[in-house]
């Protein structure tokens, strides 16, 4: 009966779908909030998955899980309230007391998100037939002189080093400046790519975004092993071994607190649910 009621709620049909919706958020509002807030907002995100987009946490199940004061946690709800985030649901027992109060996540607008920009790789293997006939003693001799010379130019301008304001614009600027002093530009984009496959490997509940921290200090820690000399391998290679490392360790710590989240959530004590 209750999970029903809860379903009807549901503002997203998928976890993929509520995902955009608050990458979208952060993207526009993340450098406004506290890091109280954001902790209390990456609590509420993870725990709505079962129902996309509403969970039901008890206020001190938050305190517990972040590490926050409760007053912290009290106006971080509010703050994401007030900025359109989320909203709160009453519920009413059948003999008329309080229930636990519902945390709905809001649509919104995701237009603002960047777009994958990253040009092609490479260029077809097949070239397109022209069609044009090939003619040996007139066209060829006007054409191949001009090839050349557009080869010769091409040449030329990708002779020209790229600094990092021509990466796409999808990697994140912390990233980087991170990688930056280790990595020659193009291959900060194979860095970041390696961070998206290991990324994909792995059973983490939240997007790539959340786990900026984890991601930037294991390659932290595997510039210091490289510095070191404990690398036999290439760097990246490293790096793509050590984020399927990390990305597991945080991926059984979520499917602890989850567990142990519904494990001792109290129904019966209404007073305290956020």
């Amino acid at each position: 009966m209750m999970m029903n009621w809860v379903r009807k709620h549901q503002t997203f049909q998928s976890k993929a779908e509520l995902d955009k919706h608050v990458r979208s958020f952060l993207y526009r509002r993340k450098a406004a909030l506290s890091e109280g807030t954001l902790e209390v907002l990456t609590f509420l995100w993870r725990h709505a998955v079962k129902f996309p987009g509403v969970t039901f946490p008890k206020r001190q199940t938050v305190v517990k899980s972040t590490g926050l004061s409760e007053s912290t946690v009290v106006r971080a709800l509010r703050r994401l309230v007030q900025e359109g985030l989320i909203e709160k649901v009453r519920t009413t027992k059948p003999n008329g007391r309080q229930g636990v109060n519902l945390i709905v996540f809001l649509p919104q607008d995701t237009g603002s998100l960047p777009v994958d920009d990253t040009p092609p790789d490479t260029l077809p293997d097949t070239p397109q037939k022209s069609e044009k006939p090939f003619h040996l003693c007139s066209e060829a001799s006007f054409t191949q002189p001009e090839t050349k010379e557009k080869q010769r130019k091409a040449s030329l301008s990708k002779s020209v080093p790229l600094d990092a304001s021509y990466l796409p614009s999808f990697i994140p600027n912390r990233f980087i400046q991170t990688t930056i002093p280790f990595l020659q530009t193009d291959k900060i984009l194979d860095a970041w790519r390696t961070v998206e496959n290991a990324y994909k490997q792995s059973d983490l509940m939240m997007p790539l975004e959340a786990y900026e921290d984890l991601y930037i200090q294991t390659f932290k820690q595997g510039v210091y092993a490289w510095k070191k000399g404990r690398i036999r391998t290439e760097l990246l290679r490293y790096y793509y071994g050590g984020l399927v490392r990390t990305f597991e360790i945080q991926a059984r710590k979520e499917a602890f607190q989850r567990q142990e989240s519904l494990l001792y959530y109290d129904w019966l004590q209404v007073n305290e649910s956020v």
